[in-house]
């Protein structure tokens, strides 16, 4: 099998040269370029460079060339992940019918349009020929862009033309499903028939099936430029992709179409997967993380690629003359170091690739910043090239098929279910990992956990349930279940359910606990009465090892161990038996063990990364 190769590179909407130029100097020569035709959410052009892409089949690649060269004149050395804008131009939008081929604004509508597709077709083929004739042996891999944001997200909330119609109809016949005469309607797109929190899978059918479409048709679509591209190289070359945000969205995973990473990691259209850290624990003391389950990308041995978007205090946030970025920014050089290390080393410990987002400039600017990236490339070399298992036993547990019944309306608090956790994981001093419920089906994967939390395991359909009971019959773990246990069967609420995977009844107040085979079975009807002090009694009472009794961010695996903290002052760390001494790596400083503890000082904020040595060497 291919190895997947780790990418630690630099991205920048801007042509950001005097950067490109010193990240050449610390040793980052790969580069994400975009050639873009279109505009950003905020109405501003993605591109300082003319657009390419002018009219149907009327293409000028001159600003093409220019932006890749310029790229290379300040990094002779210069390899390239190409970014091909797949969005509409204003005047394809403006020649499609109303606002439907947007394919920003409606992405599913769009792209259920003949005429974008073929326009789009054949701009990503002329492109791509350019690009692999003037380039290619500098490219590594393309990633095709389309969507809000660039990300495969899809903004229509569940508006249909009369050509995404009959792809919706054409999907149901596919399928074996009742063929309706039309899409489903707002009003019945947004209930929610079960307790106002989840689809009915009886009387919410309709709008269930719908949204699976939506998710499904982005996903194939995706899946098809993919192929087209990679056919068109004629050659060994990666192919990545913006998807997957289930930890993310907060519910908005339904209608942005991203229920269907599974899918897309099993066709291989896709080396890589990309999202940008999540936006919600990027403050000082927070763990940073990924917006999709990284077990899910490793059962299918594909790679992931974390981009670092997260805003430093010097970056530019004045896109034009009163456009500005709003978003929250690290307060100082010293908290943008901790964050950067902290970002880096989740990174590095998980095993995926990275690019510094640059965006619209001024991220990176000082001397420190560039020394620390230089520090940070070459423990990157050092330590990326080899495969360690992960230390994490804990696992967050979710499900495409149970997420896809949430409620996702403004104030439904869908956040309870996958982000809220996440955060609170985050806090308890050991590390965990989010994997997906089919990804404990394979041989071996729910044995490396102590405890389990099933976060939105809403859905077992008879064929998933008897997976689950034969897999975890003899499970010697704890398992937590959230609100409710399997509920749905894929055609009906069965309550009973709750009580035969959990051993109480749905709806039983408090944390409740049962013995089921030979784990034990927690039920908690309210997510968000989940504190970290019960996380981390219940962790404790899993015998899950605790590297830090403060409330740290700590990602591990065999190599490696990093802690985050917001705050100076000296804590006590403890690491596993098997290590008798660490390397703090970012200093260098070597430091024995007492009783596998080490008292060390923090400075605030500070992140810190330990080579984990087993045995004493000279």
């Amino acid at each position: 099998m291919k190895k997947n190769r780790r990418y630690f590179a630099y991205r920048s909407f801007w042509p950001e040269l005097e950067t490109v130029r010193r990240f050449g100097e610390a040793g980052i020569d790969t580069i994400a370029v975009f050639p873009a035709n279109t505009c950003n959410s905020l109405g501003e052009p993605y591109s300082k460079y003319p657009a390419n892409r002018l009219w149907f089949n009327t293409f000028d690649f001159t600003p093409v060339a220019q932006q890749f060269d310029d790229l290379i004149a300040v990094n002779p050395k210069a390899e390239f992940l190409a970014l091909i804008d797949l969005n509409s131009p204003l005047w394809l939008s403006r020649q499609l019918p109303g606002k439907n081929g947007d394919s920003l604004t409606n992405l599913s509508e769009a792209i259920s349009l003949p005429r974008w597709r073929e326009s789009t077709e054949a701009y990503c083929d002329a492109i791509v020929d350019y690009l692999e004739s003037h380039y290619g042996e500098r490219i590594r891999a393309y990633v095709p862009m389309c969507g809000a944001t660039d990300e495969w997200m899809d903004n229509s909330n569940g508006g249909a033309g009369p050509e995404k119609q009959a792809a919706y109809l054409a999907w149901c016949k596919e399928k074996g499903y009742p063929v309706p005469d039309d899409v489903p309607g707002i009003s019945k797109r947004s209930h929610f028939g079960f307790e106002e929190t989840l689809r009915d899978p009886d009387g919410d059918a309709e709008a269930l099936r719908y949204w699976r479409f939506t998710s499904q048709y982005v996903c194939r679509t995706l899946q098809a430029f993919a192929n087209r591209i990679r056919n068109r190289c004629r050659r060994e070359v990666e192919i990545g992709a913006f998807y997957g945000y289930l930890l993310e969205l907060g519910g908005d995973w339904v209608k942005k179409g991203h229920l269907a990473l599974e899918e897309l990691l099993a066709s291989g259209s896709v080396d890589f997967v990309i999202t940008p850290g999540t936006y919600e624990h990027r403050e000082m003391g927070g763990g940073g993380g990924f917006m999709l389950p990284i077990g899910t990308i490793h059962r299918f041995h594909r790679n992931y690629m974390h981009e670092v978007d997260h805003r430093t205090h010097c970056y530019n946030r004045h896109l034009a003359p009163g456009v500005n970025d709003e978003t929250s920014y690290w307060a100082d050089e010293t908290e943008d170091i901790a964050g950067m290390r902290r970002e880096m080393c989740l990174s590095l410990i998980h095993q995926t690739s990275l690019w510094w987002f640059d965006m619209w400039g001024g991220f990176y600017q000082s001397d420190a910043v560039f020394a620390e990236l230089a520090r940070m490339k070459k423990l990157w070399d050092r330590f990326s090239r080899a495969d360690y298992a992960s230390r994490a036993e804990i696992a967050l547990v979710v499900d495409a098929d149970g997420a896809s019944l949430v409620n996702d309306t403004p104030g439904a608090n869908a956040n309870r279910f996958h982000r809220d956790v996440h955060w609170k994981l985050n806090q308890l001093g050991t590390p965990f990992e989010p994997v997906g419920f089919n990804d404990l089906m394979e041989p071996g994967v729910a044995e490396r956990y102590k405890l389990l939390i099933f976060a939105s395991v809403f859905e077992l359909d008879e064929k998933r349930l008897a997976q689950f009971r034969q897999r975890f019959a003899a499970f010697n773990g704890t398992i937590l279940w959230l609100y409710a246990a399997g509920i749905s069967d894929g055609t009906r609420i069965v309550l009973d359910r709750n009580k035969e995977l959990t051993g109480v009844a749905y709806g039983t107040p408090g944390l409740c606990r049962t013995e089921q085979g030979s784990s034990r079975t927690y039920y908690l009807h309210h997510p968000e009465e989940l504190t970290v002090p019960v996380l981390r009694g219940l962790a404790r009472e899993a015998e899950v090892f605790f590297w830090t009794e403060d409330d740290l961010p700590v990602f591990a695996n065999t190599a490696l161990a990093a802690f985050h903290t917001a705050k100076e002052g000296v804590r006590t760390l403890s690491f596993p038996e098997d290590v008798v001494s660490v390397t703090e790596l970012f200093s260098g400083r070597r430091y024995p063990l007492k009783d596998h503890r080490l008292d060390y000082p923090f400075k605030g904020p500070d992140t810190v990364l330990f080579e984990l040595h087993p045995l004493e060497t000279p």
